[in-house]
């Protein structure tokens, strides 16, 4: 992700239009190249001293923001060593014994003076000499800047500058407070992958049949400054779901931004020429997804998981895409749907229509209690005939034996 004050958009007659790079430009390759050769040569170095050999590129570009946006996006793809911990506490026992020292008789030689500081604190045995430049380097192991690269993840040049246009269409997403996706694809493969994603994402959309596109859908989602808090934190979230769509055959969003005050429009397309790499697996999991799925198998033996949650309709033209779908050992298949504290704008519409006349699937609905708390929600939710029957609450994640108790309620259902 690029932050804000490395994105590159116009503003005219209130649209926002990020300004893509040509990734086939050749000084942009060759700038590209050489940044991507500093992280390649610096492995043990750290982020200050990589930050001190990059310095010259950027300074030299054309344009220093494009190449201070490729500089951020190089180093989103390292590993840097953590410090061990307790280094506080090292760093003060450091300070207390050359303290003491200082204070000793023939001190007045500083080379001297840093040896007797380094024998001091060499309490390992190892008989080489202590160093004390190894021990004034590690002295603030612990900041960040000089944390040592231990790995790094290249791009070839032109897929660099492919990755920078796809996060100058990102940032906006963070300033979004209603979007709107229109997607179509014939590989029922990649719908699922899709849809998958939005709800590993925890993005809950209105979600609609196109009727007149075959294999179409529409999906609504609101954005963070429509909502009571988190705003960065699902802000994020809509910008991750930009390069599963690259993904597909047709798509196009909508966005309302709220840019300091200011109303804007922001529009993206499969026409925008925004590429994205293949995921690595089209099997990824959030890890609290595979943690809930492991205790849910080994401690519940009446239900089993689907490997895949099948799309609900509501009614009309109406889906929902659940976070999970379970088969009772009679048969029986139920779902739960998780509505998280972001939820906001969706719930109230969900308990409407399951509350309303009709037949509706057999659908758990499970709330985040920080949600649940929400005074615009409190009341409803109480007078949800649905969610007291097959709704429950959750803190982060929901516990297993409640989901179960809420799936088992429809077995008993008439």
């Amino acid at each position: 992700m690029l932050t804000r004050e490395l994105l590159r958009f116009d503003q005219r007659q209130g649209r926002l239009t990020p300004r893509f790079v040509d990734a086939r430009n050749q000084l942009l390759r060759d700038l590209a190249r050489d940044m991507t050769a500093v992280y390649l040569s610096s492995e043990g170095q750290s982020r200050d001293e990589i930050a001190e050999a990059v310095a010259p590129l950027i300074n030299a570009a054309r344009s220093p923001l494009i190449a201070k946006g490729l500089n951020k996006l190089l180093g989103d793809r390292c590993v840097f060593r953590e410090a061990p911990e307790g280094m506080e506490e090292r760093r003060l026992e450091i300070f207390r014994m050359a303290g003491t020292l200082l204070q000793s008789a023939g001190m007045n030689d500083l080379p001297a003076y840093r040896r007797a500081v380094a024998h001091a604190l060499d309490g390992e045995g190892d008989a080489r000499e202590p160093d004390p430049d190894q021990l004034a380097l590690g002295l603030h192991a612990d900041h960040p800047d000089r944390q040592p690269l231990t790995g790094f993840d290249p791009l070839e040049p032109e897929a660099l500058l492919h990755r920078y246009n796809l996060a100058l269409a990102q940032g906006p997403l963070l300033w979004a407070n209603r979007l709107t996706v229109h997607i179509r694809d014939p590989d029922p493969g990649k719908q699922r992958r899709f849809f998958r994603h939005l709800k590993f994402l925890q993005l809950l959309a209105r979600l609609a049949r196109d009727k007149d596109v075959e294999g179409g859908f529409t999906l609504e989602l609101d954005g963070p400054l429509s909502l009571f808090d988190v705003q960065r934190k699902y802000g994020i979230k809509l910008a991750l779901l930009l390069p599963e769509l690259c993904q597909l055959r047709e798509w196009r969003l909508q966005a309302a931004l709220l840019l300091e005050s200011r109303p804007l429009t922001f529009e993206l397309s499969d026409a925008s020429g925004l590429w994205a790499p293949e995921p690595r697996t089209g099997s990824y999991r959030p890890e609290e997804f595979e943690q809930f799925a492991a205790e849910f198998r080994e401690k519940i033996s009446a239900w089993e998981i689907l490997p895949e949650a099948e799309i609900l309709s509501l009614g009309g033209q109406e889906l929902v895409v659940p976070d999970f779908s379970f088969r009772h050992a009679s048969g029986m298949v139920v779902h739960l749907e998780l509505f998280h504290r972001w939820h906001a704008g969706q719930l109230p519409a969900r308990l409407k229509r399951l509350d309303g006349p009709g037949s509706h699937p057999p659908l758990a609905l499970g709330v985040d209690r920080a949600l649940g708390k929400h005074p615009s929600l409190v009341p409803l939710l109480e007078a949800s005939c649905w969610f007291q029957e097959h709704g429950l609450p959750f803190n982060q994640f929901p516990p297993v034996k409640r989901v179960a108790d809420a799936l088992k309620g429809f077995l008993l259902a008439p």
